[in-house]
């Protein structure tokens, strides 16, 4: 080899290892930050010890439908630890009813809901504007207590850890003794890690309520 070959040599063998250095890294760095064929990153809930969580006293709606940011996050809380579900607070669904378009007095509304829900007979009393409002949306009042304890059903099958109680707040009137019952029996895949709760046993008056 000649001096000037030996030359070129030497300064040409410093630059091709730098160069395969500077690819290496530029490599890296691109899957370090996410390159076109890596994940996304996925954004978790902290781990959190046993929890209760009371669904209806937030926003699982909008309007009739389901709020599905809602059940997105709660359905990432589930899964980072065991969390109990409070599904029918009584407190809660007069509220939730009106936001929903099924305006009313608190105790037609409960009524209705759970006789809707639940399939059963409606009063053969005679039933003032109101009551008769509800009657005729039974079939809506119906459809989105159904979306509800589907979504739930479907969030506690993904979060094993997760359980619920469906009654809490009742009372004269509320109806969770009809309630209660009809949820539990649409809860089949999970009714295990399902609780009743505290259901009065008292039916309701006519329908010919109070104000």
């Amino acid at each position: 080899m000649t001096k000037k070959k030996i030359v070129q040599f030497g300064l040409g063998l410093p630059l091709l290892m730098l160069l395969m250095i500077s690819c290496e890294w530029l490599e890296n760095s691109s899957t370090k930050s996410g390159g076109s064929n890596s994940a996304p990153p996925t954004q978790n809930q902290p781990p959190h010890g046993q929890a209760t969580y009371n669904i209806l006293e937030n926003s699982p709606f909008t309007g009739q439908q389901l709020n599905s940011s809602f059940w997105t996050t709660l359905e990432a809380y589930c899964t980072a630890g065991p969390t109990q579900l409070i599904i029918a607070d009584m407190d809660q669904i007069p509220s939730q009813m009106s936001s929903a378009g099924f305006v009313a007095r608190w105790i037609a509304q409960d009524y209705a809901l759970a006789t809707s829900y639940a399939g059963t007979g409606w009063s053969s009393d005679p039933m003032d504007d109101e009551v008769q409002r509800l009657y005729d949306q039974r079939d809506q009042i119906d459809a989105w207590w159904a979306r509800y304890i589907q979504r739930i059903v479907q969030l506690m099958q993904r979060a094993p850890q997760t359980t619920a109680i469906i009654i809490v707040n009742d009372g004269p009137d509320r109806c969770g003794f009809r309630l209660g019952p009809a949820t539990y029996s649409n809860m089949g895949p999970v009714a295990s890690r399902v609780q009743m709760g505290d259901v009065l046993q008292y039916k309701t008056r006519s329908l010919t309520f109070p104000r």
